[in-house]
């Protein structure tokens, strides 16, 4: 099967960590040049409003259009602006809670309105950082209501729950592929998923394979992200960079569920070239599922069913020879 890649829109812009900013900023037409520029990648994952306000969907539209490209996604930006520090879905202040509610809202019109079926929602800042800080009840009510309320507004919009285990809070509320499934069976809609994010299964210490599985089950897995990392922080690195066998052990299960979404990649080449990390990782993801090939899909089958690590070991050997 062939894979449909995506990249991030926001990766062409100013690229920043808590100490300086990499790459220049660009306007929202160099972006898309730039985008459009990346073989084998014909998506773009938009961050609403970061990236433009609704008044300005048509110009994307024709942006989209002159350089040849679908929109993969929306990512609800409900966590880079300093208002959202308290968090949104479960903000105190019933003014943000409000104001997320619409913002969220108002990206599935742009969804629809760039012919795109995803909205993902991270609640990044949704979480606390010190015990005793808040109503852990009172928090996933906040979060199953207000999801739910958005998610009603149009069926034919998917609504997918991106999890992450910490950081901006020490503790993010929806931290694991399980928290993510316990709510979406909470809200109890069949357009709320999940979107997977491979950086943040490792991060999580979950085998971002059994996460897939999981996922795929229970039917909510709605969008991936691929990515790679250390396991210990959020590092956002060119894919297979780093775990090498958990993520062909991914792609093998994306290929063995028959997954016909699109691969967004989420990285953040700080002082790479966007372009050629961006590229380094669809080729690494291809190379990937090409060694599953010549492995023979029916091997990996065998792995699995004998349960042999000894023998899982000497048949995974031959992905080098």
């Amino acid at each position: 099967m062939s894979f449909r890649y995506s990249v991030g829109l926001w990766l062409f812009g100013e690229l920043s960590d808590r100490f300086t900013t990499y790459h220049p900023s660009r306007n929202l037409e160099e972006k898309f040049s730039e985008a459009a520029k990346i073989k084998s990648s014909r998506g773009v994952e938009i961050m609403y409003p970061a990236e433009f306000t609704y008044e300005k969907v048509d110009e994307v539209k024709n942006l989209l259009r002159g350089y040849k490209l679908q929109v993969s996604g929306i990512l609800v930006d409900l966590f880079a602006n300093p208002k959202w520090i308290y968090g949104s879905f479960t903000a105190k202040d019933e003014k943000i809670r409000k104001e997320a509610l619409e913002t969220s809202i108002q990206s599935i019109e742009v969804a629809e309105r760039l012919d795109s079926k995803i909205v993902t929602l991270w609640l990044g800042h949704d979480g606390y950082d010190y015990p005793f800080q808040v109503d852990y009840n009172e928090k996933w009510d906040m979060l199953v209501e207000g999801i739910r309320e958005v998610a009603s507004h149009k069926s034919n919009i998917k609504i997918a729950i991106e999890y992450k285990l910490k950081e901006p809070r020490t503790h993010i509320f929806v931290g694991t592929a399980a928290k993510a499934l316990l709510l979406v069976n909470d809200v109890d809609l069949k357009n709320v998923g999940v979107t997977f994010d491979i950086g943040h299964a490792f991060y999580s210490y979950e085998s971002p394979a059994e996460s897939i599985s999981l996922l795929h089950r229970y039917g909510k897995l709605f969008h991936v992200h691929f990515n790679d990392n250390y396991r210990d922080w959020d590092h956002d690195m060119i894919v297979g960079s780093v775990n090498f066998w958990d993520t062909l052990e991914a792609i093998y299960w994306l290929r063995r569920i028959n997954y016909e979404g699109w691969l967004s990649l989420d990285i953040y080449p700080y002082r790479e070239n966007v372009r050629e990390a961006c590229e380094r990782s669809i080729e690494n993801i291809e190379l990937m599922s090409e060694l599953i090939d010549k492995v023979g899909f029916e091997n990996f089958e065998h792995c699995i069913k004998s349960e042999n690590a000894t023998e899982i070991v000497a048949i995974l050997r031959n992905v080098f020879r």
